[in-house]
């Protein structure tokens, strides 16, 4: 019966060693963040995160919970492919130089991907070896007597298909928001994992962004005797948020000006060369290339966003398959004990989806949308919400937006404040403020997207710009932070000393 758990307990193996490999990335990262923000709040502007939440990128806490996100996505797909290759191998062959040959193309393989940065390259590798020395060390051989690998394969194959044959149809590009809508938001249990998802998710994130989609970026702009081309310099680096440090430290982006070319350099290396003339003209286009060509993780979001759809369901099943073979110990016949287990992750996997069978359609018709907002459904509602907002209608043609503000379910409030960024009543600007006031950080990052998209609040508009920096400057939830600050931005705002 032990080999049953012998696949869960190998890729145990490979999750707590990405686990520990990414959080030591993690807190790298959060540490140079960290000093970034210092230097950028010392040269006089506002940072994000605040002063409030700054201190976490120092503790180990934030830096173990941002490395389970990649634990997760990442270190489960490497762990699920690497178990699978060597059982292949041991299926097939007793050769030792065949699978020295595959983890020599592994380690190859992650240099080129990663452009030769050591901390993810090694990350990934240690992952794979762990997971390999796990698979050699306690999985015994697939063609020992007595070891049903195929038939258990076969199982959790057709478990597998069923799962995914009942998704299908309810998949769509809306399918993470809806999940968290339906299966988080609506009860105890998910909010509480949804608002970990958020208060943590940013700090692995800052791990593997490129320059251009960082929130802040710190520069150092050295132009030797001439004052109006560095101030013109400043200018288009602040506008795209590239912020002029003057402590020693070392910056995001170093630019130096010779004679009349312009040199940018990324940790200690030229990422760009162009004339001065060429810069002045079209500076984000060249910004943007720079982050392009200093990009080194690109590779790591990609495999990160296909694993968080593939990989951790597939790990999930696999760890709550053991889980419920280990609580029906009672049952003497592994045949039986085998098949309820099963039977029991079908049924957890499965009754989430059909329920979104009962739903109504995203994209409902605009006569009837007064009909479902009215609705004794929530979902109904919601929907309704969501229609209105995707298609940029105006939610006081339908209903009077006051009427749903007291909701007590957090998707409705949600996708409220979402629909006020189209609103053009006058009370929309201070529904919007009530809606920042809301406890439930999800609504109130949608009421900072609204304030953000009310046409009628312009840059030099004080009423807005202030009332944001403010809820920046107070908040003590990153996110928040996050779409406050983006919020101003659409607003026309720029950062100033």
């Amino acid at each position: 019966m032990k080999h049953y758990f012998h696949p869960a307990f190998v890729l145990l193996a490979g999750v707590i060693a990405a686990q520990i490999l990414f959080s030591v990335l993690v807190y790298f990262s959060n540490i140079f963040l960290y000093q970034n923000l210092v230097a950028i709040k010392n040269s006089g502007y506002v940072i994000v995160p605040n002063e409030l939440v700054m201190p976490s990128l120092q503790s180990i806490k934030s830096a173990i919970c941002g490395g389970l996100f990649f634990a997760l996505t990442t270190g489960a797909g490497l762990s699920l492919i690497t178990f699978l290759i060597v059982c292949v191998w041991r299926r097939f062959s007793n050769q030792s130089w065949v699978l020295l040959a595959l983890f020599t193309t592994a380690v190859i393989f992650f240099t080129i991907k990663f452009n030769y940065y050591i901390p993810v390259t090694l990350a990934c590798i240690l992952t794979v070896g762990a997971v390999v020395f796990a698979t050699l060390k306690f999985c015994p051989h697939s063609k020992e007597r007595g070891y049903p690998l195929l038939a258990m394969l076969a199982g959790h194959l057709v478990v597998i298909v069923l799962i995914g044959l009942t998704w299908m149809p309810v998949i769509n590009r809306d399918v993470f928001v809806s999940i968290r809508d339906n299966l988080l938001l609506s009860n105890p249990v998910g909010e509480k994992i949804n608002n970990f998802y958020y208060k943590y998710t940013l700090y692995p994130a800052e791990t593997f962004k490129s320059l251009d989609q960082k929130l802040l970026k710190s520069c150092r702009i050295q132009v030797a005797n001439n004052k109006s081309l560095y101030q013109q310099i400043e200018q288009y680096m602040v506008s795209e948020d590239y912020l002029p440090v003057y402590e020693k430290f070392a910056p995001d982006l170093n630019v130096d000006c010779d004679n009349d070319k312009l040199i940018f350099r990324r940790h200690g290396k030229i990422a760009y060369q162009c004339s001065t003339d060429e810069f002045l003209k079209e500076p984000k286009k060249i910004l943007e290339l720079i982050s392009e060509k200093t990009d080194h993780n690109k590779f790591l979001r990609k495999i990160t966003f296909y694993c968080l759809i593939a990989a951790s369901p597939l790990i999930c099943y696999i760890f709550l398959h053991s889980f419920f073979m280990l609580g029906l110990f009672f049952v003497k016949s592994k045949t039986l004990r085998f098949g309820a287990a099963s039977t029991a992750c079908l049924l957890m996997f499965t009754l989430p989806a059909i329920s979104f069978y009962h739903q109504p359609s995203d994209a409902l018709e605009n006569a009837d949308l007064g009909k479902y907002l009215k609705s004794d459904d929530w979902q109904d509602r919601v929907a309704a919400l969501k229609t209105i907002s995707d298609q940029g209608l105006r939610i006081e043609r339908y209903i009077e937006p006051n009427y749903l503000i007291q909701s007590p379910l957090i998707a409705e409030r949600y996708w409220l404040a979402k629909t006020l960024a189209g609103s053009r009543i006058p009370e929309a600007y201070q529904l919007i403020l009530r809606l920042l006031d809301d406890p439930q950080p999800n609504v109130m990052c949608m009421a900072l997207y609204s304030l953000g998209k009310q046409n009628r609040f312009k840059a030099n508009d004080q009423i807005a710009t202030t009332e944001i920096i403010r809820r920046i400057k107070s908040s003590e939830h990153w996110y928040v932070q996050w779409y406050a600050y983006k919020a101003l931005k659409r607003l026309g705002w720029t950062q100033e000393k």
